[in-house]
């Protein structure tokens, strides 16, 4: 069993070598060789590109464009399929499902993206039953100089007692402006421990996340993945079950932390990552096999 696991910084300029021949179009006039990454919509069906176009502000639209295109990287990549004849839909969660080709379909994949990151991970075999979640942070959403218990009011009902402590046991950090920032880098990768299950699992953001506790091993992270973080299910069952689960965590910078969850029925199948570290694509790996969809504007 091999999971594929990128990474993919959104602050990548997308120069024009990187799309010629694909796409021709104007650069940016300040920038002669840089191309506007909403030049890319054309790499999509209609109805994906329309969603992203609602977006608001860019680096919205910019993160989940990417994101689009690292799942079609992906199925034409590890599955052999033709860019242009993926077809997708969303599940009751809002869950990106593949519908075209059939016989794809329950090939587990998951994304996730926040501030200048993006993160997907996918299954890349045809035999294995395997149940994949993702999740990324970046530590710098919270109000300058705000202290961890204000910060976190809100969100520590969600935890249990042994994972609130664990954040809270964090050691000061005097260079910190209220010296809880290693407080607040815990919660955070609390969070996206927390997150990772909920997207494995398919389920929505009512569901209970006291139902489960972590228990992290090594207190720090690091840019090297650390697989020793374990679960304890409080009511396992089918559809959550306590055995199989394997985590992976890392930064991806200072100010970014990802978690991935995947969880195996295959009976001793062990942990399912390896230790290596997150495949950083760049423009040129991302976009490889594209191909345009069919003219789709008037």
């Amino acid at each position: 069993m091999t999971i594929a696991r990128w990474a993919f910084n959104i602050r990548q300029p997308l120069l024009l070598e990187n799309v010629e021949p694909l796409v021709t179009s104007l650069t940016d006039d300040d920038k002669p060789n840089i191309v506007p990454v909403s030049n890319l919509l054309n790499f999509l069906p209609k109805i994906e590109c329309d969603r992203l176009l609602q977006f608001r502000f860019e680096d919205d639209m910019r993160r989940a464009l990417i994101g689009r295109l690292m799942i079609h990287s992906f199925f034409a990549a590890h599955h052999g399929c033709r860019w242009d004849q993926l077809v997708f839909s969303r599940s009751e969660t809002n869950k990106p499902i593949l519908v075209q080709p059939e016989h794809l379909t329950k090939v587990s994949f998951n994304i996730s993206h926040h501030g200048d990151w993006v993160i997907f991970v996918g299954d890349t075999s045809l035999e294995s039953t395997v149940r994949l979640g993702v999740d990324v942070m970046d530590f710098q959403e919270q109000v300058p100089g705000e202290s961890f218990e204000t910060f976190s009011a809100c969100f520590l009902e969600q935890f249990t007692a042994k994972e609130v402590a664990f954040m809270r046991n964090a050691p000061a950090d005097p260079s910190s402006p209220s010296g809880t920032a290693p407080q607040l880098k815990r919660f955070y990768r609390m969070w996206c421990l927390k997150e990772s299950i909920v997207k494995a699992l398919g389920v929505g953001i009512d569901f209970n996340l006291k139902s489960f506790e972590f228990d992290v091993q090594d207190e720090e992270e690091t840019s090297k993945p650390t697989l020793s973080t374990r679960i304890q299910v409080h009511e396992p069952s089918i559809e959550f079950p306590e055995e199989g689960w394997s985590f992976e965590e890392a930064l991806l910078d200072a100010d970014h932390c990802y978690a991935i969850a995947a969880q195996s029925e295959m009976e001793g199948s062990g942990s399912i990552m390896d230790g290596s570290e997150i495949k950083r694509l760049d423009w040129k790996e991302l976009l490889k096999d594209a191909v345009p969809y069919p003219v789709q504007f008037s």
